[in-house]
């Protein structure tokens, strides 16, 4: 035990210790607040003064943002992490690489000197290149989870084709499933107008929205099957 956290505090193991432990608190943090956050509206904070003072910030500053953003995305695609956000990205990295680091500083065992602050140095950019590796693996498996996706709205359902619910179909009345493009079933309100033949099974087409009540109309002519 006392070995184990001897490692913990030194060198290299001790930068990914720190990094880690900030990546917890924030995440304690931002669990425990949550939406919370917007307690802070009480501060009463005057973001439009801040962004005004932006403003005057000159083209030299902007090419630095600019810089330093674009060599931390370099960073990241040499250490091959993709397909995830940057925070939980660099959280993992943090982790893997203290991970890393304890294991090969238990394995190797106390340095001293030059030497040792030379061996460290090796170790931490190992682990650091170790833990990317990882990072960039599971950031491959979960890419299709943070795939940002387009909420269905309702003029997107214009032109599908509907299958009757209920056992008729009238100006105030009626129900149908319809299937989206993503093979998606939904039960939606549809109208039609009066002295229609649609009733249960009947299958037709969305043509248009109501956009007072929000629901959606239906051709009174059936679709062959």
């Amino acid at each position: 035990m006392e070995q184990f956290l001897n490692n913990v505090v030194s060198f290299p193991a001790v930068i990914f210790t720190v990094t880690s432990l900030c990546f917890l608190g924030f995440w304690v943090l931002t669990t425990l607040l949550g939406s919370g956050f917007d307690a802070f509206g009480d501060l009463d904070l005057d973001l439009e003064t801040e962004a005004d003072l932006d403003l005057d910030i000159g083209d030299t500053d902007l090419d630095a943002d600019a810089s330093s953003t674009g060599f931390l995305r370099s960073a990241m695609e040499f250490l091959g992490i993709s397909g995830m956000p940057l925070l939980l990205a660099l959280n993992l990295l943090s982790i893997f690489a203290w991970a890393i680091s304890m294991i090969a500083m238990t394995i190797i065992g106390d340095l001293d000197g030059s030497s040792g602050l030379l061996i460290g140095s090796a170790v931490g950019v190992g682990a650091l290149v170790g833990a990317g590796q990882l990072t960039g693996r599971i950031g491959g498996r979960l890419e299709p989870v943070f795939i940002p996706t387009r909420a269905l709205r309702r003029g997107d359902l214009i032109g599908s084709i509907c299958t009757v619910t209920t056992l008729k179909v009238n100006e105030n009345f009626g129900q149908a499933e319809v299937r989206t493009a993503e093979g998606d079933s939904l039960v939606v309100q549809i109208r039609c107008e009066d002295g229609n033949e649609l009733t249960a099974g009947s299958r037709t087409v969305i043509f248009d929205v109501d956009q007072d009540s929000e629901v959606f109309l239906v051709s009174a002519d059936m679709e062959q099957t």
